[in-house]
């Protein structure tokens, strides 16, 4: 099982857009779960499917703050 730092190294080597600090922000179980879905995306289009966590919407709209 990888720890926090290795997944996080993991992340920022298919992702290097994302800043180690940012990453670090997050616990552990919100980390593997997106590095599954970056691994994900490296597969050919419908070969395996994404599912969403049942915690998280698929639309997320916010009001304008005025």
């Amino acid at each position: 099982m990888l720890t926090k730092n290795q997944v996080i190294n993991a992340i920022s080597r298919l992702n290097p857009t994302a800043p180690i600090p940012w990453l670090a922000g997050f616990d552990l179980v919100s980390l593997r779960r997106y590095y599954e879905h970056l691994l994900l995306t490296l597969e050919p289009r419908g070969s395996r499917g994404w599912v969403r966590q049942n915690d998280s919407s698929a639309v997320v709209t916010r009001r304008p703050a005025a």
